[in-house]
């Protein structure tokens, strides 16, 4: 059963639809001090840089081995990507070279590809088998971000053909590269009928965007995020629903938003006590740890 509790007449919370989650799952998948990556159900991990490890949904490792990149012996995994049947996409930097890889769930190569000077920081999976990647497109010189103007948003397909460049640099502030790295969180989401990003718009970390296009890369909507907005950042449902969460210093409670599109607003729900820490289809995941053990939940949205 769905309610509505109103608070001080002015601002609504939406009650979670029940007190216990549709599934839990647990991994020891804090690998060094960082926490995991988390897409779909599954968790990963590079510790040290070049290694990848990943778990499945129900918690039991699938595998850790080294990525190669093209042999330069400085790889850096950016990100991590899961098909609906199980091929997995890997971004990595080996500097001067980038590129994707294509692989399946027990880790095993099937083609890897060159992406030139753009660096896919963050992969998902669309419509197809597509690849989508963001991420920042460097200055061969200098290894800096391009002062061209550049598409920060790359789709291609499976074999590794480019078929599509989307969000011009330029529709940004000026500063740090829109599509930056960052480790082990995800900043795009593909569904049915859209493209989700999160992109920095400034000079500071937390000054954020929430972008979303349609598949044929047309803006839909931008709307600013809050500096607060905790790890992993916006959290994007396969319904097309964007949440956010924060932490409460004053309550010492976390806090779950979802995006209003009507009013350009985020939205106060009453969600579990937890980190969010990612979607699974349609479905909210909220985490908490214990040492190097997470510990996962389900739920399902109002």
């Amino acid at each position: 059963m769905f309610r509505i509790v109103p608070l001080l007449a002015v601002l609504s919370l939406a009650a979670w639809p029940a007190n216990v989650p549709v599934q839990e799952a647990s991994a020891p998948a804090i690998v060094g001090e960082r926490m995991p990556g988390f897409y779909n159900g599954y968790l990963f991990s590079a510790e040290p840089s070049h290694v990848l490890t990943l778990f499945a949904p129900d918690g039991h490792e699938l595998f850790s081995l080294p990525i190669q990149g093209h042999g330069n012996g400085n790889i850096q995994i950016e990100s991590l990507a899961i098909d609906s049947d199980g091929t997995l996409a890997v971004s990595w930097v080996d500097r001067p070279d980038a590129g994707i890889d294509i692989r399946d769930l027990s880790g095993t190569l099937l083609r890897s590809f060159s992406t030139g000077r753009f660096l896919p920081m963050h992969l998902s999976f669309g419509e197809n088998h597509s690849v989508w990647a963001l991420g920042w497109q460097y200055d061969e010189a200098r290894f800096s971000e391009d002062k061209q103007d550049y598409p920060i948003l790359r789709k291609y397909s499976i074999s590794g053909k480019e078929t599509g460049g989307y969000l011009p640099r330029s529709l940004f502030a000026a500063g740090l590269p829109p599509g930056n790295e960052e480790y082990q969180a995800r900043r795009i989401t593909v569904t049915a009928d859209r493209v989700g990003v999160e992109v920095i718009s400034g000079k500071v970390g937390n000054q954020r965007e929430w972008v979303e296009l349609d598949l044929d890369g047309n803006v839909l909507g931008r709307w600013k995020l809050d500096p607060s907005n905790e790890f992993p950042g916006v959290t994007f449902t396969s319904d097309d629903r964007a949440y956010v969460h924060r932490y409460n210093r004053d309550t010492k409670s976390w806090q779950v938003f979802r995006l209003n599109r009507a009013t350009s607003s985020w939205d106060l729900m009453n969600a579990p006590n937890e980190p969010l820490y990612g979607a699974d289809g349609d479905k909210l995941v909220f985490s908490k740890y214990t040492g190097n053990i997470m510990l996962l939940s389900w739920f399902p949205q109002l």
